[in-house]
């Protein structure tokens, strides 16, 4: 078998141990309730777990992983580092692949994760990325529960986020310096987006720049490249602190995850529905306030009665 061979059957592999996390507790964390009154206030908080799951589940994915690898390759956390998980040819001690792992509260407003790496860094290095969708086992409170995940190519998301933003003059994506001859800790590899700041600019230059012809070429291009860095010095941009939100890229794996993810029932709601109920708990509609809380307080009585029920997961293909 080839080597790319060997590496597609280590990527099945764990592509199959990364499904099976549908369903599953994230049992370093219990967050214990039993008066209804708390309800309100732990619903409007639960989200701010999202960076500590997403850590949990960076070190769990690796160590499960690294159970299921074959004689010779073993899996192991990179913290810090990109990606979080790299699979290790034990022979050559070389990174032969990767997954970047990114934790996504349903209930939030959206996918808050970050995907800046540059595509010209990606090219041929079998980086996916993985992204677990979770909530609290009762919504308001217990232990937080894997409900699906998706493996998308990181070229794949690298591309979409790129054609997406990248929009001269307006927006500009900006690729990073070459830093190869630096140490680890000093090399560059974030793509950054930049906006026009009109006023900041002279009022002829922004004209003769909305006029004239830009290159039909992908913008990670050296020439798409040469003219962004020409508009920049021509022109006032601010750096974008919203760029690279996952949920913002337009991929349309990561859409139809987010679709099966939020149309899934639980609770007797499905996510979509139960977005809705949290985000009224701060409405400044008295009643729609006040039916949030009785809605949430109801999961008390609730969970007496019922199971929650685990949602699937699936994997793009072609990710690997």
């Amino acid at each position: 078998m080839t080597e790319q061979g060997i590496i597609a059957r280590e990527l099945d592999i764990a592509a199959k141990v990364l499904e099976d996390l549908a369903g599953a507790d994230v049992d370093a964390i219990d967050i214990k309730s039993v008066e209804r009154e708390e309800a309100p206030f732990l619903a409007k908080i639960v989200s701010k777990l999202s960076p500590m799951v997403g850590n949990l589940m960076e070190q769990r994915i690796a160590s499960i992983l690294n159970q299921g690898s074959s004689e010779g390759f073993s899996w192991k956390r990179q913290d810090p580092g990109f990606p979080d998980a790299v699979l290790i040819d034990e022979q050559t001690v070389e990174a032969v692949a990767g997954y970047e792992i990114k934790a996504w509260f349903v209930l939030s407003t959206e996918i808050t994760g970050r995907f800046r790496e540059s595509l010209n860094l990606l090219r041929g290095k079998n980086v996916n990325v993985v992204i677990v969708a979770w909530c609290l086992s009762n919504m308001v409170f217990g232990q937080p529960k894997v409900l699906g995940t998706l493996v998308v190519s990181g070229e794949e998301l690298a591309q979409s986020r790129d054609s997406h933003y990248h929009n001269p003059p307006y927006y500009l994506t900006i690729e990073p310096n070459d830093t190869t001859a630096r140490t680890a800790n000093l090399q560059q590899s974030n793509v950054n987006g930049y906006r026009l700041q009109e006023d900041r600019s002279d009022p002829i230059s922004v004209k003769r720049a909305r006029e004239r012809s830009y290159i039909a070429a992908d913008p990670h291009t050296p020439e798409k490249q040469e003219e962004a860095q020409q508009l920049m010095a021509e022109l006032g941009y601010r750096l974008d602190t919203n760029f690279a939100k996952i949920d913002r890229v337009e991929n349309q794996d990561v859409e139809d995850f987010k679709t099966e993810i939020l149309d899934q029932e639980y609770l007797g709601r499905t996510f979509r529905k139960w977005k809705t109920v949290f985000a009224d708990l701060s409405s400044k509609n008295d009643g729609k306030r006040a039916n949030a809380e009785k809605t949430i307080e109801r999961l008390y009585g609730l969970m007496a009665t019922e199971e929650p029920k685990a949602t699937g997961s699936r994997e793009t293909e072609g990710a690997h």
